[in-house]
């Protein structure tokens, strides 16, 4: 038995049944999951299962949970926290389902912890500004939050099937921009303009859970032959 653990594009379908508050299709995921054993599965889950599919928002705890999920990714409360309360507080936002957040705001949690592996905060702030405006008003985004994170999902789940090469940065680069164009086609109502802003945020993120997942293949490499060091 071990400690459930998704790619960000399974995580995608978590979202969207969250999202949709479906019953079935979270029973569904979970029935699928259990082609490999694991421990428990997270107490957001139960809940939500319990109650019809429908889950009334996420605690700090409850996104440490959702983000450590996620394979080769590692979140802690303390860090939550003070992404919260300052990092980027501005972006996020108060609690927006009374002393919980949405899922909205988690899944901007999810986006900016894969951005957090390469860039700054101030960084981050700039690139996430450009694609999620008021916090406060979801309708003036250029794209959802849970659909930005599904479209560069998608885009590494396709690197990370195709057979293990690492090309020149400039092929690479070129890999994922046209990638990221056949992601594109999924969200017809995109104006040029916007995806003008979305895509090189999209590019920059891809490459940040890349080089996280080197750096974190690197380090459990490191730990099985220098354990002591």
């Amino acid at each position: 038995m071990r400690e459930l653990k998704l790619t960000r594009l399974e995580l995608t379908s978590l979202l969207h049944a969250i999202d949709l508050k479906n019953k079935r299709e979270l029973e569904n995921l979970v029935s699928s999951w259990n082609r490999i054993p694991f421990t428990s599965l997270p107490d957001f889950i139960n809940r939500a299962l319990k109650s019809e599919g429908v889950l009334n928002g996420f605690s700090t705890n409850d996104i440490v949970s959702l983000g450590n999920l996620c394979e080769l990714t590692s979140f802690k409360p303390t860090s939550i926290q003070n992404w919260i309360k300052r990092d980027v507080k501005d972006l996020i936002g108060p609690p927006e389902s009374g002393k919980k957040y949405s899922l909205d705001q988690a899944v901007l949690l999810l986006i900016v912890r894969d951005l957090k592996s390469t860039y700054d905060f101030s960084t981050i702030r700039e690139m996430l500004n450009r694609l999620f405006n008021t916090i406060s008003d979801r309708a003036d985004d250029l794209i959802n939050p849970v659909d930005f994170y599904e479209a560069y999902s998608v885009v590494l789940d396709k690197l990370m099937c195709e057979s293990f090469q690492f090309p020149p940065a400039a092929d690479l680069e070129r890999k994922i921009e046209m990638e990221a164009e056949i992601v594109r086609s999924a969200f017809p109502s995109l104006t040029d303009n916007a995806w003008e802003k979305i895509k090189p945020v999209l590019v920059l993120t891809v490459f940040s859970v890349l080089y996280s997942h080197l750096l974190t293949r690197a380090a459990q490499y490191k730990e099985n032959f220098f354990p002591d060091s």
